[in-house]
């Protein structure tokens, strides 16, 4: 694995109450964490008060969906080195895709994609494998959910670069 140092900017798309990106916050300079459910917002802020102030100031959350995410704020991306993904069931959408094919691997060192949605997934990975941008740096299935079929699928992009 790739080891980075604490100057890393990172962007959590499809972050819900910021779950999986707070659970970075004390490795990164910045974390904007990002979704479209207006209520997530609360919950977020509820944990950042939880952790120590100096971590604090780098957490900020934004509501917003991924798409508009990508398309509204292209100065924040190209300061992104780390995006987490974590899309329902659909998986990722069209507009996301296309900047990481097109832009996002100029920048990024690393995308993290936590995936609730197999076919999707699938459906994602070939089209930035297919770029050419991309490879699958880790790649594993987890049954989050003892008792049921679901199977989360945690992968890694880096650039080929």
């Amino acid at each position: 694995m790739q080891q980075f140092d604490s100057d890393i900017n990172c962007v959590e798309l499809y972050g819900g109450v910021g779950t999986i990106g707070l659970h970075v916050s004390d490795m990164v300079a910045s974390l904007l964490s990002s979704d479209e459910n207006p209520n997530n917002s609360r919950c977020f802020y509820d944990s950042v008060r939880a952790l120590p102030p100096d971590i604090q100031s780098r957490l900020v959350y934004r509501q917003l969906n991924a798409a508009d995410m990508v398309s509204s704020d292209p100065e924040l991306f190209k300061k992104c080195q780390v995006l987490i993904v974590d899309p329902p069931r659909k998986g990722l959408d069209d507009e996301v895709v296309h900047y990481l094919c097109k832009e996002g691997w100029k920048t990024m060192k690393l995308v993290v994609y936590v995936s609730c949605g197999f076919q999707a997934f699938q459906r994602d990975c070939d089209m930035l494998l297919k770029s050419g941008k991309w490879r699958v740096e880790f790649a594993e299935g987890y049954l989050l959910f003892p008792g049921s079929d679901a199977i989360e699928t945690l992968a890694f992009f880096v650039p080929l670069v």
